[in-house]
C-alpha cells in the first residue's frame, strides 16, 4: 500500500476506533417529531449560506495527472511528455518553530534541496505540483500543549499520554492534533510558509479530518463556549445531542480548510487544496458512521481526491464504482473531482498480482467518463501506467472543463445516510441511489447527481426530472423548494420514505410532502418470514437470512390499474407478458391515494391475502408526480428483475413529459454521458463490457478485464437540437449527419472502450 495508504489508514483506525463499540446498528428513526430548523443552531451555516471555492485554471484543466517522487527527475520529463501537467509528490513533515518566529528554523538543507530541485525542474517543464504534507504536529506542540490532545474517552489520563516516544509510529496518533485547537492556526501559517519557499501550486494531506467525539479540555470548552451545549456523553447516532455535536465537528473543520484556502491564495494567487476525501463516493467511506468530514466540505477542497477501489469487498464488478466518480464531482459542487484508481487484482490480500494492462485504461476512462479525473501511480507497474496516461491525454481537450447537460437530477442524500440509514447504510440508502444511478447507466438517460446544497430553486429548474431515491432526511425548506419545483412544472419521482424526517433524523410521524403523494405514511410492510416448504434442492444452499429476507417479498399486478402508465407501457408489457411480476424489496405502506394522485400497482405480500396499492401518479400543479411505496430503486441494485428498470425508466419520461433530445441507441453495456462544455455538446461514451464477468464467485468478484469486444453500429438521434458537425474523437473522424424526417442520425464508430462524439 505504501506509506501514504498506510499512514492514512492508521489515522482514521486511531480517529474512529470507539465507533465499533459506540455505534448504534439498529438505524430507526425517532419518532419524537418536531422538525430542526438550522435557525434553531446559530452555530452551524445553513447549506444556503455554504461558498465554496472557484478552483484556479490549472486545476479545473489538470485531467492528467501523475504520482511520481521528486527525485526522480527522469521520471518527472516522462510523464510530462507524455501529458501529465499536475505532478503529486510526497513533502516534509512540518517542522518548528515557525521561521517567522525564528529566522533560523525551516527545513534542513538534506531535506529542502531535493525537493527544491524537483519542484523547480517539475515546473520548467510547465507542470503544477501538489506536495502531500504530514498531519502530525511537531512533537514540541504536542508536549507543550496536552490539552490539545484527542481524548475517544471522558478519561483525564489520555492528557498523560504525551510522555510516550512520539517518535514511534505506534503512538503517532497521539501527534494527530484536532485542528480547531490553535494548533490549526500553526499549521496554516507553516503550510503557507513551505508554499513560499519551496514554489509548489497545491498542499494535500491524508488525515486532516476530524474525530467523531472528542472530551479533550479544549473540546469540551470550545463545545460549551459556542453552542451552550454539553458535550455528548458517547458516540450514538440515535441521539440528537450527538447529531448535533457532529455538526457542529463538521463545521470546525470546514472553518479550518476555508481559512487555509484564503492563506494558500494569499501566499500564491493559484494557490490550491488539492487533498484527499473520505466522504465522496468510496463504497467503504460510504458505510463509515459516524463521519470524519461533512459531504460539503468537498466544496472547499479545490479538487477532492478519493481513493478509488474496484476490489473485491468494494463491490468492483458493480456500478458501485462509477456511482462513485460521479458522486466526487457531485459534492464538489459539479466542477471537478478526482479518483485514484487503487489498481489490486484482488482485495485481501493486497496485491497487484498479475493486474491486466488494459484494466487499467478501462477503469481510468470510465471514471473520466462519469466526470472524475484519475491521477496515476505506478502500481501496476511503468508500462501500463504509461498506457493509460497515453490514452487520457489523448482525450484530454473533451474531459475538462464540463458542465452536465440537465435532465434529470438524482439526490444523494448526505443527511439520509448519516442520520437515518447509519445502522443500514445499504439496505436503507445506498442500494435506493444505485438502483436510480443504474437506469440512468443502461437505458442512456442523462442522470446528473446532486447533493442538498444543489436544491436551490434556480438550480433545480434546469431539471426536468428530480429523483428522490428514499431520501427520507429533507428539511421543511427543502420540502418547500421541492413543493414549488413540482408546482411550476418540474417532475418528481419519489420512492419509499422519502420526507418523513427532517434534516436531522427525526421522524415526523407523516410525509412532509404528502400533499405531493396524495397519501400518508402508514408504516413499512412486512411479509410472512416464517420458513415452510421447499424443495429440497434448494433447501440445501440457503440458510436463515434467506427466510429473513422473504419478509420483504410478493408481487405486483399491473392489471388492477389497466390505464396506468406502467399497464400500458408496450416494453413492460414485453417483459411481463401476463402483467404479474415478482418482487422482492423495501415496500412502504400508504392511506388511500387520493387528490391529483391515482393509484398504478398492486402489492401481493408472500403469505398474506390483503393487497394494497404501492404506487401512485398524478399531476400537481404543472408538474407531475410518480410516488413508489416499493423500493424497485432498491430492487433493481440489491435483487434485479429487467422490468424494474423498464418501469422506473417510464416513470422518469412520464413526468418530464418530454425526452432528453439526445437518444443514444446501443447496447447496456455502453454508459454514456452528456456533458456541455461551452457551446459544444459532449457525449462520452464508455463500453463497460467484461468478456469473462461473472465466471468466478459472485461475492467476491472484480473486473479484470484483458480484452476489448468493439461495440458497433450506435446510434445517437437528436431532436429539437441543431448541430452543424459531429466528430468522434479521438482521432478526428468526421461523422455524417443524417436526417430522418425532425432527427438528427448519427452513426458511432467502434466504440473499443471509449469514444467522445463532439457536437458543435
Amino acid at each position: 500500500m505504501g506509506p501514504r495508504a498506510w499512514n492514512r489508514r492508521r489515522f482514521i483506525q486511531a480517529s474512529a476506533g470507539a465507533v465499533v463499540a459506540g455505534a448504534v446498528v439498529g438505524g430507526e428513526a425517532s419518532t419524537d417529531g418536531g422538525s430542526v430548523r438550522s435557525e434553531s443552531y446559530p452555530f452551524l451555516t445553513a447549506d444556503r449560506d455554504f461558498v465554496g471555492v472557484d478552483p484556479p485554471d490549472w486545476v479545473l484543466d489538470g485531467a492528467v495527472k501523475v504520482f511520481l517522487p521528486l527525485d526522480d527527475l527522469e521520471a518527472i520529463s516522462r510523464a510530462s511528455e507524455l501529458g501529465a501537467t499536475v505532478l503529486h509528490a510526497g513533502g516534509p513533515e512540518l517542522y518548528h518553530p515557525l521561521r517567522r518566529d525564528d529566522p533560523n528554523s525551516g527545513l534542513t538543507p538534506r531535506v529542502r534541496e531535493p525537493l527544491a530541485a524537483g519542484i523547480a525542474h517539475a515546473k520548467s517543464l510547465g507542470m503544477r505540483v501538489v506536495v502531500g504534507v504530514s498531519p502530525y504536529a511537531p512533537i514540541e506542540i504536542v508536549r507543550a500543549n496536552p490539552e490539545w490532545i484527542h481524548h475517544p474517552t471522558d478519561d483525564p489520563a489520555h492528557r498523560e499520554r504525551v510522555s510516550l516516544d512520539l517518535t514511534l509510529p505506534e503512538n503517532i496518533a497521539v501527534r494527530s492534533l484536532p485542528l480547531n485547537t490553535p494548533y490549526g492556526d500553526w499549521a496554516i501559517e507553516a503550510l503557507c510558509e513551505l508554499m513560499a519557499d519551496l514554489g509548489f501550486d497545491g498542499v494535500s494531506f491524508d488525515g486532516c479530518y476530524h474525530h467523531p467525539i472528542n472530551f479533550s479540555p479544549f473540546e469540551r470548552q470550545a463545545y460549551r463556549e459556542t453552542t451552550g451545549r454539553e458535550l455528548p456523553e458517547r458516540i450514538d447516532l440515535a441521539d440528537e445531542a450527538y447529531r448535533i455535536y457532529l455538526l457542529w465537528a463538521d463545521e470546525q473543520l470546514e472553518d479550518w480548510y476555508r481559512r487555509l484556502g484564503r492563506r494558500l491564495r494569499e501566499t500564491n494567487p493559484e494557490g490550491a487544496i488539492y487533498t484527499w476525501t473520505t466522504n465522496a463516493g468510496r463504497y467503504g467511506h460510504f458505510l463509515t458512521s459516524p463521519r470524519v468530514m461533512s459531504a460539503r466540505m468537498n466544496r472547499l477542497i479545490d479538487c477532492p481526491v478519493q481513493e478509488w477501489w474496484l476490489d473485491e469487498v468494494n463491490l468492483g464488478a458493480t456500478v458501485v464504482p462509477y456511482f462513485g466518480a460521479a458522486y466526487v464531482r457531485a459534492v464538489a459542487g459539479g466542477r471537478v473531482g478526482a479518483s485514484e484508481p487503487y489498481l489490486m487484482s484482488r482485495g485481501n490480500p493486497y496485491s497487484t498480482d498479475s493486474f491486466p494492462p488494459h484494466e487499467l485504461i478501462v477503469r481510468c476512462l470510465g471514471a473520466m467518463t462519469n466526470g472524475s479525473f484519475t491521477p496515476l501511480a505506478q502500481m501496476a507497474g511503468p508500462e501500463a501506467t504509461k498506457a493509460a496516461l497515453v490514452e487520457i491525454a489523448a482525450r484530454r481537450d473533451w474531459f475538462v472543463r464540463l458542465e452536465a447537460e440537465p435532465w434529470c437530477a438524482l439526490l444523494v442524500s448526505e443527511a439520509t445516510r448519516q442520520f437515518y440509514a447509519y445502522g443500514n447504510v445499504v439496505d436503507r440508502w445506498l442500494s435506493h441511489a444505485l438502483g436510480v444511478f443504474r437506469v440512468g447507466m443502461e437505458e442512456h438517460l442523462p442522470a446528473t447527481l446532486i447533493t442538498e446544497q444543489d436544491l436551490d430553486p434556480e438550480r433545480l429548474a434546469r431539471y426536468r426530472v428530480l429523483v428522490l431515491p428514499n431520501v427520507a432526511c429533507l428539511s421543511d425548506a427543502q420540502c418547500e423548494t421541492i413543493r414549488q419545483y413540482v408546482r411550476a412544472g418540474g417532475g418528481l419521482v419519489a420512492t419509499c420514505e422519502t420526507s418523513l424526517c427532517d434534516e436531522l433524523g427525526r421522524s415526523r410521524g407523516d410525509f412532509a410532502l404528502a400533499d405531493l403523494f396524495g397519501a400518508s405514511y402508514a408504516g413499512r410492510a412486512t411479509g410472512d418470514s416464517r420458513p415452510r416448504e421447499i424443495d429440497a434442492n434448494f433447501r440445501i444452499a440457503i440458510d436463515d437470512r434467506y427466510w429473513a429476507q422473504r419478509s420483504h417479498a410478493g408481487a405486483f399486478r399491473f392489471s388492477d390499474h389497466a390505464d396506468s402508465i406502467f399497464a400500458t407501457d408496450p416494453r413492460l408489457k414485453h417483459l411481463v407478458p401476463g402483467l404479474q411480476a415478482t418482487f422482492k424489496g423495501p415496500m412502504i405502506r400508504t392511506t388511500e391515494f387520493g387528490g391529483g394522485m391515482r393509484p398504478a400497482l398492486m402489492y401481493f405480500p408472500e403469505g398474506v391475502r390483503e393487497a394494497f396499492p404501492c404506487a401512485a401518479t398524478g399531476e400537481y400543479g404543472a408538474g407531475r408526480v410518480v410516488y413508489f411505496g416499493a423500493g424497485i430503486d432498491a430492487a433493481l441494485f440489491d435483487y434485479a428483475f429487467p422490468y424494474q428498470r423498464v418501469m422506473l425508466t417510464r416513470a422518469l419520461q412520464w413526468v418530464a413529459r418530454e425526452p432528453y433530445a439526445i437518444e443514444v441507441r446501443g447496447p447496456m453495456c455502453v454508459q454514456s454521458t452528456f456533458w456541455k462544455q461551452g457551446n459544444r455538446i459532449i457525449v462520452h461514451l464508455w463500453n463497460g463490457l467484461n468478456t469473462s464477468s461473472d465466471h468466478g464467485r459472485q461475492e467476491v468478484e472484480v473486473p479484470l478485464r484483458e480484452e476489448a469486444i468493439e461495440i458497433h453500429g450506435v446510434e445517437l438521434r437528436i431532436r429539437g437540437r441543431g448541430f452543424r458537425s459531429a466528430v468522434a474523437q479521438p482521432g478526428e473522424v468526421v461523422l455524417p449527419l443524417q436526417h430522418d424526417g425532425e432527427t438528427t442520425v448519427i452513426t458511432v464508430p467502434p466504440i473499443a472502450v471509449h469514444r467522445a462524439i463532439v457536437l458543435e
